[in-house]
């Protein structure tokens, strides 16, 4: 099975965060999405694996995925071993997206800073043709960074104003995780109502710097080609 676009996420719910409107809107557009996650979370504060696996289905039905796998690299375990490269490496090969999404390499859990690295590596190794496994070589022509915690110069901005409430009700499955203090469950960052306003506040700043109400912003190492900037501009005349 072919999957266009492959969002890479260290635990379930982070692609949601960082990358559901896009994920949404691509799937809207026709492509074949999917999300790979590296971990299960398993030593998240509240909930426990049973729990995420129950929320990351609900919120893949809610994202359309056409794929969701879990690599099991083991939470706060993720590290750029050749074991785990060889992982990532049968994925991209046997799916053979076309884009790919990754964290941004600077944040918060050294979880999204390793698997940054981890993937980068496992990208390229998948495209050498003397590196025999199951499936024939492929490297994605794409790579996209994702912002979960902390923020970057972003190369571009998408407009997810559309998506932003289907976005929402994926991040919302995780109960366990953002929206749940209930008798025996902790404290968190993420649970804060503080963090639930910082995605939404940033997902409207980004927004409104390309004349939308909400928008993601991905960062791209490659320079980026116009043909027609009098054509690619125009929503700056709104």
């Amino acid at each position: 099975m072919h999957i266009d676009v492959l969002a890479f996420s260290p635990h379930p719910d982070d692609a949601e965060l960082g990358c559901g409107g896009l994920m949404l809107k691509l799937k809207d557009m026709g492509y074949l999405t999917g999300i790979i996650d590296l971990t299960e979370a398993e030593l998240s504060t509240n909930g426990d694996i049973a729990t995420r696996h129950k929320e990351t289905e609900a919120a893949s039905v809610i994202l359309k995925l056409d794929l969701r796998k879990n690599l099991d690299l083991g939470d706060s375990k993720v590290e750029n071993s050749q074991e785990n490269r060889l992982k990532v490496v049968e994925v991209v090969r046997e799916y053979k997206p076309e884009m790919v999404l990754i964290p941004y390499g600077k944040d918060r859990h050294p979880d999204h800073e390793n698997s940054h690295k981890l993937l980068k590596d496992s990208f390229f190794i998948s495209g050498l043709e003397k590196l025999v496994t199951l499936n024939s070589c492929h490297r994605p022509g794409i790579v996209l960074c994702y912002m979960l915690n902390y923020q970057f110069d972003p190369s571009f901005i998408v407009d997810t104003s559309s998506y932003y409430r289907q976005k929402m009700e994926a991040c919302k499955a995780y109960k366990s995780q953002f929206y749940s203090i209930g008798e025996g469950d902790r404290s968190t960052y993420i649970n804060s109502k503080y963090f639930r306003e910082m995605i939404t506040g940033r997902d409207r700043c980004y927004g409104l710097k390309i004349k939308a109400e909400y928008g993601e912003p991905y960062f791209l190492e490659d320079d980026i080609k116009i043909d027609d900037p009098v054509e690619f501009f125009k929503y700056l005349r709104l």
